[in-house]
């Protein structure tokens, strides 16, 4: 004998329950976006705005000035890694006895993310003490004298395969 199949029908239970597993769905992505951003932003603004402001001033009259000696950046990726940066000045004569160092990050990621040296190798060629591995890479450099800020430059590469 075959039995006969009970047919489906859907009741006021079944929505009730679509409707809470949708919903609890939402809220449980939405309250796990909040903890991401919770735990990725600190939330420190500066405790007097007006101090700040005049910090912005005073870095902002800085960076006139460092620009204002109008001095070039060039950099060289050789196939070793050992990134050069020449330094020239308005006329094109070589900036010579400065210390050079550069934040290097990749474009995507932190894992190999570090701090270059560089040391003048011949007069205005500032040359890095560690070669970088193959691959895309962004540069921030600073040149100082005596501990007083230079000069400044920015440079995006890609180190060539050896």
């Amino acid at each position: 004998m075959a039995q006969a199949q009970k047919e489906f029908r859907l009741t006021g239970k079944h929505v009730l329950a679509m409707l809470i597993a949708f919903f609890g769905v939402i809220f449980a992505v939405n309250g796990y976006l909040i903890y991401l951003s919770q735990k990725s932003w600190t939330g420190l603004v500066p405790g007097n705005g007006y101090e700040a402001s005049k910090s912005y001033n005073r870095e902002a009259a800085r960076a006139r000035a460092i620009l204002a000696k109008g001095w070039q950046t060039k950099v060289l990726v050789p196939k070793d890694g050992r990134i050069i940066i020449q330094l020239r000045d308005r006329q094109g004569r070589a900036v010579t006895g400065l210390k050079a160092t550069a934040q290097v990050r990749r474009p995507v990621g932190t894992a190999d993310d570090t701090r270059l040296t560089f040391r003048e190798t011949r007069p205005g060629d500032y040359v890095a003490t560690t070669p970088l591995a193959p691959g895309a890479w962004r540069m921030e450099a600073r040149f100082t004298r005596g501990g007083e800020l230079q000069w400044r430059a920015s440079a995006e590469f890609v180190v060539p395969e050896k």
